[in-house]
Order: structure tokens, then sequence, then C-alpha cells
């Protein structure tokens, strides 16, 4: 292991790598905490010329390397899969390269994250659109890419952000760098159009969730923020969710231009509220699920006829609006005006001070939403003696359900279900039953919303080899991503382990 450190060390300055192991275990986790991979080295590249040096040792070496963005993601996307490899850690890659304002594209580069973008194009009128996912403060715009993540805000308008995506420069598991796009012309000066030169090869990175290349520099569209906005929160009757559906559909089905629309379930209201999560909203009696929606326009007219249209779709469903004002409860002023989008998505998850989310975050349609809400529910019952062994030791039961509900591009929504538990570790003593319950419950739970026919787009090392695992890809498809795979990482050196390529379990 020292020979491959001592080769690494030449290709990038000494500050930026790594074997100690403080530094080890601090990257081994993601955001989930039951999954855990140290590795051997973490290092730091400037540039995809590093990049590629990095590459082409880790294939001499026959050593696995894990891209990673910001490590905001789950599922173990972004560490070892078991104790080894090389962490390629992308967080000095965080420079905005070129913004191009006549054709409204900046050029980055993939470790910068989403928050860091966005405030440099206010200063220009600008957005991404979609504002990467609802950790998009920290998260990164590779990440993202490889994640085709939303949540952010602006989902309704743009969809993932890899709608967004104009061009790529990927670093193949063998070291060779390529763009895609209009790039791939060698005489193109600027990145304007990712469709054409042949097929669409920057789609094989989208979603790859970091499989068949590391990505490098990233160019995306850029959008004007509309002039004018507006924003209501309602409080939903009974049947919350069927009720949220139906506005979402209806808004689809009546073609109205949305920024953002989200339903936030009974359970995240009716648990958070007593715990003092959501002060704006102690003045409303009965604790049920809440919807709102943000629209934008260029001009006052345009904006009241979409408030109207809206309106008079919520108007026949005995919603109850809280009123303009954030102090009335108006979460949807607040998740616009005061950047809440990135403060705010993830609110299932932290309710009680030491409880760690394992979460499911997929998309499916409009109208199948509430019943997989229901299965959730009809799953927790189910596995009541389980989560009965981690009370019996916390006292405080995990909270199953579903953080916000987010429309996004057509009749798709974004649902983030899962539950909330403990570490293995509580009151200074290790509890091997939280951490095999812990397990047992996530892979239970992420098997019965397989089999609803939701799609998974942040996948990692748990997600993907779970897919395969229950056979819930077709052989022909499953067969397809493998021997893209090997064509081009032969070695398997890139993401060792996801979708159980390297064959490993």
């Amino acid at each position: 292991m020292l020979d491959l450190y001592n080769k690494l060390e030449k290709i990038v300055n000494a500050k930026y790598i790594s074997n100690d192991i403080y530094v080890r275990h601090a990257y081994s986790r993601n955001v989930d905490l039951v999954l855990q991979g140290v590795p051997d080295i973490v290092i730091r590249p400037k540039d995809a010329e590093e990049i590629s040096e990095i590459l082409k040792v880790a294939n001499e070496e026959n050593i696995a390397v894990i891209p990673r963005g910001a490590g905001i993601c789950e599922f173990g996307g972004s560490k070892p899969i078991g104790d080894n490899g090389i962490v390629l850690d992308l967080k000095r890659m965080n420079k905005i390269l070129n913004l191009d304002e006549e054709n409204l594209i900046v050029t980055v580069e993939a470790g910068i994250s989403w928050g860091k973008l966005n405030e440099y194009l206010c200063h220009y009128g600008l957005y991404t659109g979609c504002m990467g996912p609802g950790s998009g403060m920290s998260a990164s715009i590779g990440g993202g890419i490889s994640h085709h993540s939303v949540g952010g805000g602006g989902c309704a308008k743009y969809g993932a952000c890899t709608n967004q995506l104009v061009s790529l420069e990927v670093v193949l598991p063998t070291g060779e760098i390529i763009e895609t796009g209009s790039q791939a012309n060698r005489f193109s000066k600027i990145p304007f159009n990712r469709f054409g030169n042949g097929p669409d090869l920057a789609g094989i990175f989208c979603g790859d969730n970091g499989i068949f290349g590391v990505k490098a520099k990233i160019s995306l569209q850029v959008f004007p923020k509309p002039e004018f906005a507006d924003y209501k929160t309602f409080l939903m009757p009974r049947k919350s969710a069927e009720t949220a559906a139906q506005i979402m559909a209806d808004i689809r089905n009546k073609g109205i231009d949305v920024y953002d629309a989200m339903f936030i379930p009974d359970v995240v209201i009716g648990v958070g509220s007593p715990q003092g999560l959501f002060p704006l909203w102690d003045h409303i009696k009965k604790k049920r699920g809440i919807f709102f929606y943000t629209i934008e326009a260029n001009s006052e007219i345009e904006l009241k006829e979409k408030t109207k249209q809206i309106d008079s779709i919520i108007s026949n469903t005995k919603s109850e609006y809280l009123g303009p004002e954030i102090s009335n409860g108006n979460i949807a002023k607040w998740h616009y005006k005061e950047q809440g989008h990135w403060q705010f998505y993830h609110n299932l998850w932290g309710m009680f001070p030491s409880m760690q989310p394992l979460t499911a975050e997929c998309f499916c349609t409009i109208n199948a939403f509430p019943e997989i809400l229901r299965d959730i529910d009809q799953w927790d019952l189910e596995h009541n003696e389980d989560m009965q062994k981690i009370f019996n030791i916390t006292k405080i039961r995990p909270i199953s359900g579903s953080g916000p509900v987010v429309l996004i591009d057509g009749t798709n929504v974004e649902i983030t279900a899962g539950f909330v538990s403990f570490w293995g570790y509580y009151e200074d003593e290790f509890h091997e039953i939280i951490e095999e319950t812990n397990l047992k419950l996530w892979k239970s739970l992420l098997e019965r919303l397989i089999k609803h026919g939701t799609q998974w787009y942040m996948m990692g090392d748990f997600m993907s080899r779970l897919m395969v695992d229950i056979g819930a890809y077709s052989a022909e498809f499953y067969n397809l991503m493998k021997s893209i795979k090997k064509r081009l990482d032969p070695k398997m050196i890139l993401s060792r382990g996801k979708f159980n390529f390297w064959g490993e379990k």
C-alpha cells in the first residue's frame, strides 16, 4: 500500500492526499447510519488530468476508486463497499469556469455546490432552474448529475437537474478524457447543445451513480429569474394525500405552468409540530397535511391569471388557505423568498436528536403516491415486532412515513419514504441488535417500494445491489448495462461493487 501511496503522491501535491486513519474514517460514511466502508487512501485532484493519472495508477494496481462529490448521498453512494480503495474527493474542483450570458450557459467544475453556483448566478438575475437536490446548499453539481437529482426547488417547472445538461467533460475509468454534446466536435468553441454529433453519450453518465466515468466539467443551461412570483400554502382536509394528488393532477391536466408544488404528509406535521419544528403552524388546531405551490410570471397580469387558475382547483377541495405571510403559516413564501428549499426538504429526518434517516428516494406517478404512502403505514404495522426491539433500548420507536412529495416534470412526483432510527451506538454502548434490525427493516421497506414499480435515481451501494438481488431488472437490461460497464471499465475499477458487476455480495 505504501508503494501505491507514493505513486499517487507524485500526481497531486502532498497536502491533497492522506492515509491517516482519522481522515479515512471521516470518509467512511455518507448520510446513512448503517453502511460503512473505510478507504485505504483519500485524494483530492485539481482537474481532469490529475483524475486521469490517478485512474491509470488504480488500473495498474487493480484497486477500486470511489468518486465523491459532497458526500450528501444516501445508500452509501460515495464510500467504499467494504474496507478498501481510493476515495476520489472532488471538493477542490469547485470553480465557475465561464458564464455565457448571451447563450445562457454556465460551465463549472463538478465539485462545486448548487448553493455556491446559484449564489453567483443571482447577481446576474439567473438561476439553474432545478436547484439540485434538497441538500443543494452543499451538494455538488457532479453528484446531482450522477443521480438525476430533484428536490431543491423549481422541479415542477424544470424537472430533474439533468434536463438542464448541455455538455460534460468526463474521465473514463481507464483514464481517457472525453467531451460530450456540442463539444464532441473539436472545432466547437463553446458548449451550446447536448444533442447532435451522433448519439447522446452524455446520457450514459446521467444517473450512472458514478460507475461509468468521473465528471470533471459540466455545462448547464441557466434561466432568467422572472420578476413576479406568488406562493400560497393550504391546510389539507381529510384524506390529504388523495386531495394533494388530485390538485397536482389537475394542474398538469390544465397545463398550468407551476414552479413548485409540494405536499407535506400528515405524519411530518403530526410528529414534528409537538417537537417545535414548525412554529409557524402552532396556531393550527388540526395537524393535517400541508400543500403549497409557487408560480412565476413575467407580468402581473400573467401572475394573476395563473394564481386564479390554481386557486380555482384548490377551492373545490375544502382546503384551508393559511394567509399571505410567513407568520400566517405560508411556508411557500419562506421556501421561495428565503431559500427555504435548502433548509426544509428532508424534514421527516431529524425530528428527534440523534435519530438518523434510512430513506428511499424515488419517483412515481402522481396517482400512485397516495397508495404508496398507505402501504408504508401498513408496512410499519407489519414490522411492529422489529420496531419494538429498538424501542426496548431507546424508549423511542422508529418513525416511518414520507417526507415531502414533490411534483417534478410530467405527471411524476418524487417521494422521500423511509424511517428514522438510532445508531448502533446508543448511550455509550454498542447494541448490535439495533444495527441488525435497522438493516433488516431498511431492506424490507426498499423491496416493498421496488415492487410498487417506483423509479430509483439515487442508488449507491445498497440500492443498486438490492435491485439486482431481487431480480428487479430484466436479464436483457442488466446484461446490457453490465456489458457497457465492462467495455468502459475492464477491471471494474470505478465504484467497484455497485450493481453487483464485480460479483460481490
